[in-house]
């Protein structure tokens, strides 16, 4: 019997792990996969993301961006700069195995389970029937993915959407002369991204609200105009999963978290940042109501996602206003004086909702 087990073993699942361990629980790790593996992710980490991990990442980041360029369609690129670092950039595969180790290393028991066959909710006990393994623990964090199965047992309705992405890894001699770059001019409702690590840069379609396929053709067109190559390795399509802000617990000892719950946002799909939040938020509110019992578990999470889902709520709103107009989204934040206090505040790690309500126009308080 343990007295917690976590679905998925990425950032959302080992930073709750992480937070439950330091607090002397046994804690079980599960994951369909054998670490390092595979992930599909873009590997940018912004600000309030790195600083958000209960352990120092900077082993296994590639590159530190302070320049990002973005390409509206028909218009000029223009650069958004910040003295500080903009955006972290790491290989999933790395982060990931690195970030098991960390907990790992707490305590966890870490086991890889190929299927669930099912997830009951008990009056003292979640129990997780993986066919030749039987498992029992007090509470159940659901952080594995787009594509969760313990969303699948513990969600009655369908509150989460799923958007779109493509990438590949392209090996260049010089990846540095590439800055990390957003461009809007190819594809509507959505864009392509360079992101450029140490031995390589990562590019990538996202797509927002669109049911056109990704192709691809399409990323072997893009490397060969803006890389001058058309070597892709590791392509890969996925979805990410949006739509957390409808989220609301319905299991008194289950609680999802990460792309699980939908806490991705949706105008760039990023969602590291909010998978290790909400992977905290979860680890807290279980040790919050060690004290009252399972029903406070599920109260005190839906507080702790209160910041969260105003975020979510925000880049929902700009989601629809960039990707339905996308000229003149762009062409207001080419401006300095409109990008600057976002670029400061991403770069001191703040939320969105922090940036727009306390620091747009030049204040620099924490």
């Amino acid at each position: 019997m343990f007295d917690a087990a976590v679905m998925g073993a990425g950032p959302a699942g080992t930073a709750a792990a992480f937070v439950l361990l330091e607090k002397g629980l046994k804690v079980l790790l599960l994951d369909k996969y054998e670490f390092p593996r595979k992930k599909a992710c873009a590997g940018g980490i912004t600000p309030k993301g790195y600083h958000l991990f209960p352990y120092d990442i900077s082993p296994v980041i590639k590159r530190e961006c302070r320049t990002i360029r973005i390409t509206p369609p028909g218009s000029t690129p223009f650069h958004i700069q910040d003295q500080n670092i903009l955006c972290h950039m790491t290989r999933r595969e790395e982060l990931d195995l690195f970030s098991l180790e960390r907990v790992m290393g707490k305590g966890a028991h870490f086991k890889v389970i190929k299927r669930i066959h099912s997830i009951c909710e008990k009056n003292h006990f979640v129990e997780i029937d993986a066919g030749s393994d039987l498992f029992k623990a007090s509470y159940l964090i659901g952080a594995d993915g787009a594509n969760s199965i313990v969303r699948r047992f513990a969600a009655k309705g369908r509150f989460w959407q799923k958007q779109t992405a493509i990438e590949a890894d392209v090996r260049l001699d010089r990846p540095e002369n590439h800055p990390m770059e957003f461009d809007f001019s190819r594809l509507k409702n959505g864009y392509f991204w360079i992101f450029p690590k140490d031995d390589h840069v990562n590019i990538g379609i996202y797509s927002y609200g669109s049911r056109a396929g990704l192709q691809t053709r399409q990323l072997i067109e893009y490397a060969g105009k803006k890389l001058s190559s058309h070597r892709l390795e590791s392509v890969r399509g996925y979805p990410i999963c949006t739509g957390g802000v409808h989220y609301r617990p319905e299991s008194s000892r289950i609680l999802l978290c990460g792309d699980a719950a939908g806490f991705a946002e949706p105008l760039l799909g990023e969602g590291i940042y909010f998978a290790v939040k909400s992977g905290r938020e979860a680890a807290f509110a279980i040790l919050e109501a060690a004290e009252t019992g399972p029903p406070s578990a599920r109260r005190m999470y839906m507080k702790k996602l209160k910041e969260i889902q105003t975020d979510l709520r925000l880049y929902r709103a700009g989601a629809g206003f960039l990707y339905r107009f996308p000229r003149v989204s762009l062409k207001l934040l080419s401006f300095p004086y409109i990008h600057d206090p976002f670029a400061r505040g991403y770069a001191q790690g703040k939320p969105l909702n922090r940036i727009l309500t306390g620091n747009m126009f030049g204040k620099n308080n924490p």
